[in-house]
């Protein structure tokens, strides 16, 4: 128990909080708390120590927004993660708060626990001082397409590209940058590849603004992304240098982070010096 990380939940869509505390503890990384109020989630702060707390600023009784604020006043070192309305972004008044991130609806389950593992390690700062005096970063530009990468060396990330993709039995695997096909890999034509690089650099950038909207910098982009029978999962190699693998829905996500990772520290030297 000592090497799960704590989360308070605080929805008061209470089949929504239910499925979020299921999804979490299913690996085991996780122990999830549910409240349904602001008041539980306070009587909960003051019972228990927790790593991230979750919240719903359209709560009610009380309001979600004097209730997001509390928590991080009376836990300076708790990390937030806010779930905007649906289509919106953060409310404007809680965008001085020193948040760790969002958690928008809809979205992907297999999404949740890069989303919470991104959450935690965020810093949380100064607290909320720091948050109101700090300068919004903006996302860097998009470094060119790596070009200047050694043919060897970019040889030696496709076979290692290639491994990742019979291990896991993928269609493709993808190396992309700012939307363009840099290599790929496995039984997708070059079309087919070129569409997914372009998704992936959309995801990239909408990541890269939800960063910015939030005044923090974007430490690390990693998604998985579900439609019907397939999966798109993708992780920074460095900044806007992008490993993505698109597989059958089937295999766990756990078992694709862990190759993924693995593969991205192996390709990250090979590619550095065009980066």
């Amino acid at each position: 128990m000592s090497s799960e990380h704590s989360i308070l939940v605080v929805d008061s869509d209470e089949a929504f909080a239910t499925m979020l505390q299921q999804s979490l503890e299913q690996g085991g990384e996780y122990h999830a708390t549910v409240t349904t109020n602001g008041v539980e989630a306070l009587q909960a702060l003051d019972g228990d120590t927790f790593d991230l707390a979750i919240v719903d600023p359209s709560l009610t009784d009380p309001d979600g927004t004097p209730v997001a604020r509390t928590l991080r006043q009376q836990r300076a070192e708790l990390r937030l993660l806010l779930i905007p309305f649906m289509g919106e972004q953060v409310p404007s008044e809680l965008a001085d708060l020193n948040t760790q991130g969002v958690l928008p609806r809809p979205f992907f389950l297999p999404e949740l626990p890069g989303r919470i593992a991104d959450a935690i390690a965020r810093p949380v700062g100064g607290g909320p001082a720091a948050a109101r005096t700090a300068t919004p970063s903006t996302p860097r530009p998009p470094s060119p397409v790596h070009a200047s990468i050694p043919q060897a060396r970019m040889e030696e990330a496709t076979r290692a590209m290639k491994a990742l993709s019979r291990e896991l039995n993928a269609d493709v695997v993808i190396l992309t940058c700012r939307g363009k096909l840099i290599a790929r890999t496995g039984r997708l034509s070059e079309d087919e590849a070129e569409g997914l690089a372009q998704a992936v650099g959309e995801s990239w950038q909408t990541s890269a603004r939800v960063a910015q909207i939030l005044g923090q910098e974007q430490l690390r982009f990693e998604q998985s992304v579900e439609g019907g029978e397939h999966m798109l999962y993708s992780l920074a190699v460095a900044e806007d240098l992008i490993l993505s693998v698109a597989l059958r829905a089937n295999v766990p996500l756990g078992l694709i982070r862990h190759h993924t990772k693995a593969t991205a520290e192996a390709v990250r030297p090979l590619v550095s010096a065009g980066h």
